[in-house]
């Protein structure tokens, strides 16, 4: 009985959801990143993505989510969200056929969005990061704006009636700008200078000296040492200590001289493969090494190098 209670409760919920979804179709065109992506991400991907591929449907590239699925079918049918598989599943009242399989169903507006999207074109968005930079028309009027960044926050802020804070005094800027870029308060002779400094442009170039300043390296290759596991130990049995201080160094250097991303990836992944590489480039692949290093008796050589090795 309960069973047949909870069955009846299933289709219920889903035929009120798609009712919802017929109903609530968003006004705007429909956006990847920001509408459908974190369904897709919260909802399908731990089913339909990468190494798990239920059914043989996979969301994670737009090929292979347009591909037909182990059943011949294609879940998504570009501009036919009604013969589209995936939007019949998400919609059926047949709870051993909905997706996502005995887990929670996707809400009127969500699936109203994926419906939306699958009408106008499937269309996949690339990440922010690998999407070139366009220069925009930067909002104006707002009493506050001091430069382009500001303006289209406080663009925002308008939107939703926000006001900005007041602004805080030299002595808290400075604080905050320093703790941020170099980890530690401003030296004295930039402190000096910054707080006697009355212009318009003394907080650009205070900016300007703890950027140039060698603690700013040493600030940011911490962050990057963490990323890597940094350690001055090898992390097994006796946890005997190792000498990499050099590629420590390296980084910090890296940091102070702005060294170009690509660059500083390449040196490290494969500073040894370069033309002619130097010592420094050779130091860099010590990225290599920063995983756990067990030599104690017993072990084989040749298989650990392949499991330290990243």
């Amino acid at each position: 009985m309960k069973d047949r209670i909870f069955i009846l409760s299933g289709i219920i919920i889903v035929l009120v959801t798609s009712f919802i979804a017929y109903r609530k179709w968003p006004a705007s065109k429909i956006d990847y990143n920001t509408q459908v992506k974190p369904i897709l991400n919260k909802k399908c991907i731990t089913c339909h993505g990468g190494v798990k591929r239920e059914a043989d449907f996979s969301l994670l590239f737009r090929q292979e989510a347009l591909a037909a699925a182990e059943s011949g079918k294609k879940a998504i049918i570009p501009g036919d969200a009604a013969h589209s598989e995936m939007i019949n599943r998400i919609m059926s009242s047949d709870p051993e056929e909905r997706m996502p399989y005995k887990k929670e169903p996707l809400t009127g507006e969500e699936i109203a969005i994926l419906r939306q999207w699958i009408e106008e074109g499937a269309e996949w968005g690339d990440h922010w990061a690998y999407t070139k930079v366009e220069k925009q028309k930067v909002p104006s009027g707002n009493q506050w704006t001091s430069n382009d960044i500001d303006a289209f926050i406080y663009a925002k802020m308008d939107e939703v009636d926000m006001k900005p804070s007041a602004r805080a005094d030299k002595a808290t800027l400075l604080r905050r700008v320093s703790l941020d870029l170099i980890g530690m308060p401003a030296p004295e002779a930039i402190r000096k200078k910054f707080l006697l400094d009355n212009s318009s442009k003394a907080y650009e170039i205070l900016v300007d000296d703890l950027l140039a300043s060698s603690h700013f390296g040493e600030r940011w290759a911490a962050v990057w040492m963490d990323l890597a596991r940094y350690a001055d130990t090898k992390g097994y049995e006796r946890d005997d200590s190792r000498s990499i201080w050099r590629y420590r160094d390296w980084l910090i250097n890296a940091f102070n001289k702005d060294m170009p991303y690509d660059q500083f990836i390449k040196e490290q992944l494969a500073g040894d493969l370069l033309p002619n590489p130097t010592d420094e480039q050779y130091i860099a692949t010590a990225f290599h090494r920063n995983t756990m290093t067990n030599d104690e008796g017993g072990t084989d050589n040749e298989e650990r190098h392949f499991i330290a090795i990243p």
